[in-house]
């Protein structure tokens, strides 16, 4: 056979081998799997690829969204539990730095994917190697994670070698090397699990750490490794804030608050970041006070424990005493001990005045520059408890929500651009509300464009319940009066009523301020700049969806209905018309329902009624106020 056609015919078979080849990647690519493919205009298959096509590393975010502790403690429990690795844990408590050390000694071989993530959220990682170190699977297995996070997140670790030789640990020679070898005999059938166990020892081991050997004494090497901590922590720019969209400017308002306030507030409705605005601050801040206690959601810690049991467990942390009690706090010697700390204080989710005005008394007994932070969806339990400055949580910006929203969407800064459109729906709808950007994201990630539509249509009418529970503490803890005030209002603005104060006074009477002020301080409701009554979204369709699920339980109580579907069910179901207070009736959805004119004269509790042809058949009819026994005849028409 001729060469050239030789050379022909390899090239051939090369190319189609290309092709094959590329086309079993693009199958396998997990790309492959979670991209949809579109049509662009000229016909052609379009991956709905990151921004741009090809996207670089800066892209990507791979940190969580913040450190839970400021240190993880890596050591066999066999060989220090009792005594080293106890006494550096105390000592890093001490000196306020917040330390995951697990206390269990643990047997068998799987670590718990909670243990992994801790040391996901903590900001330096201190292994403790040991004479038998290397036998324990559970410690080697928790190396690796350890120097994987220092690669991905860029975290602190720094090994102690304790009674072992650094050279040892790196040959797998010695004491050390027998424990390895019994570890790799285990795991003899797999060699890819050892070879990344030796990996890890041989990284950790060229880090710069500490070794007891150059000390006289274990106290000298431990106020040593706790110096170098502190220095280490501090040095750090700021809280770690890899994940946190939009929160430094609001860091830098709650520091300038606190200059010039002792006792400062954060407030704002669920799920915009209090909590972790709170703990943001408190980890910024804390190297300036030597005494700590961030006591997160009292509201539930209340209800679980009871508030003597909160107030003592606070007491223990500020002054590092398992026996107090709380009657100790009454007594002299007790509070001299405190007014010779300055203390950071963090009271998080309170929800009743009592509580936190008693927490806060004790402020008198603190040492000099003390501060307390609390977070409340209520501005009243704020100005009860003393707040001298009280912070507003702002809604995210439309560019901060819809960065925050990708992080978890697309799990890079920006949508994919196939799904711009559909992600700006998302973001207009949450109204800078992080929570629901978060877990909305989150539950969006890796779906097709057919689902978010789908689900963008569901939660615009209902948002989902994990939104509502968030949402629905501020609800609970209203009474009846203000309860039926709310859910009437949500009514009225879901159907696109300008709701006035002088209307809610023609509905409710002159002595209903006192109730608008507490839907405002429970961060229900607000007002424009016109003065009229607006709520959140999120806020307006908990109200409409709670409201839609009343009329159902109780339909002797109070019943407002406006989709098509419920009014038919109801009046199939129930005979109970005089319970209606709010009725939404569009008329070219429901063809027929068993409702007369003698029946709407009935609904003596009846105080909005909307009564329209949505295609354009027949003038709309839009009826508000007490005194509703007279109804046009023409309203039934199409019944």
């Amino acid at each position: 056979m001729d060469a050239t056609i030789v050379l022909m015919l390899i090239e051939a078979v090369l190319i189609l081998l290309a092709i094959a080849i590329s086309k079993a990647i693009r199958l396998i690519s997990p790309l492959h799997a979670t991209h949809p493919i579109s049509v662009d205009d000229s016909g052609k298959d379009v991956v709905d690829d990151p921004i741009p096509t090809v996207s670089s590393p800066s892209h990507i975010i791979d940190a969580p969204l913040a450190t839970k502790y400021d240190v993880f403690l890596n050591f066999r429990g066999e060989d220090t539990h009792d005594n080293f690795t106890s006494y550096l844990y105390e000592a890093l408590c001490d000196a306020n730095i917040h330390t995951f050390m697990d206390h269990k000694l643990h047997k068998g071989d799987n670590i718990s994917p909670i243990l992994l993530e801790t040391i996901e959220e903590s900001e330096i990682s201190l292994i403790i190697f040991s004479k038998d170190y290397a036998s324990s699977t559970w410690c080697m297995d928790e190396l690796v994670h350890i120097m994987k996070c220092r690669d991905k997140y860029k975290r602190d670790v720094i090994p102690i070698f304790y009674h072992v030789d650094p050279s040892n640990i790196r040959k797998q020679e010695g004491s050390f090397g027998d424990g390895f070898a019994k570890l790799k005999q285990r795991f003899k059938h797999n060699e890819e699990k050892v070879q990344e166990w030796k990996k890890a020892l041989n990284q950790s081991t060229n880090l710069s750490g500490w070794d007891s050997k150059n000390f006289r004494t274990e106290p000298k090497l431990i106020k040593k490794i706790v110096k170098d901590i502190l220095s280490k922590l501090n040095s750090k720019p700021s809280f770690h804030l890899e994940g946190l969209v939009g929160i430094s400017h609001q860091i830098q308002k709650i520091e300038e608050l606190l200059d010039e306030a002792r006792i400062v507030g954060i407030w704002g409705m669920g799920g915009m970041g209090k909590t972790t605005l709170a703990r943001a601050v408190f980890h910024k801040l804390k190297a300036q006070f030597n005494a700590l206690s961030f006591v997160e959601n009292v509201r539930k810690q209340q209800g679980i424990i009871g508030f003597d049991r909160l107030q003592q467990e606070c007491l223990k942390e500020l002054i590092k005493d398992e026996d107090i009690n709380v009657f100790d706090i009454k007594s002299t010697f007790v509070r001299n001990r405190l007014r010779r700390k300055k203390i950071l204080l963090i009271l998080d989710d309170v929800d009743n005045s009592i509580p936190a005005e008693d927490l806060t008394k004790v402020y008198h007994w603190f040492g000099e520059g003390s501060r307390i932070i609390l977070t409340s969806r209520d501005m009243q339990v704020l100005q009860n408890a003393f707040a001298f400055s009280i912070y507003s949580v702002p809604r995210l910006d439309f560019h901060d929500a819809l960065h925050l929203f990708s992080l978890k969407a697309f799990k890079q800064n920006e949508p994919f651009k196939s799904y711009v459109e559909l992600s700006k729906s998302v973001v207009d709808y949450c109204q800078g509300n992080p929570f629901a950007l978060v877990k909305l994201g989150s539950f969006l990630q890796g779906r097709g464009k057919e689902e978010w539509e789908s689900s963008l249509e569901k939660i615009e009418e209902t948002p989902p319940n994990y939104i509502i529970d968030v949402l629905k503490l501020s609800f609970d803890g209203l009474d009846r009066d203000q309860k039926n005030m709310f859910l009437d209002i949500a009514f009225f603005i879901k159907e696109k009523v300008d709701v006035s104060l002088d209307l809610i006074g023609q509905l409710y009477g002159s002595s209903v301020d006192i109730d608008v002020n507490v839907l405002k301080d429970r961060s229900l409701t607000s007002f424009d700049h016109n003065g009229y009554i607006e709520m959140h979204n999120l806020v307006r369709d908990m109200g409409v969806e709670i409201a839609r699920q009343q009329s159902f339980s109780n339909p002797k109580g109070s019943v407002r209905l406006r989709s098509h579907r419920d009014i038919y069910d109801f009046f199939i179901c129930n005979k109970v018309t005089e319970s209606i207070r709010c009725l939404s009736l569009d008329m070219s959805k429901i063809k027929r329902i068993p409702l007369t004119i003698n029946d709407l004269r009935k609904m003596h509790n009846l105080i909005f009624l909307k009564f329209y042809w949505s295609d354009g058949r027949g003038p709309s009819k839009l009826l508000m106020g007490k005194d509703m026994s007279y109804l046009p005849g023409e309203l039934i028409q199409g019944c």
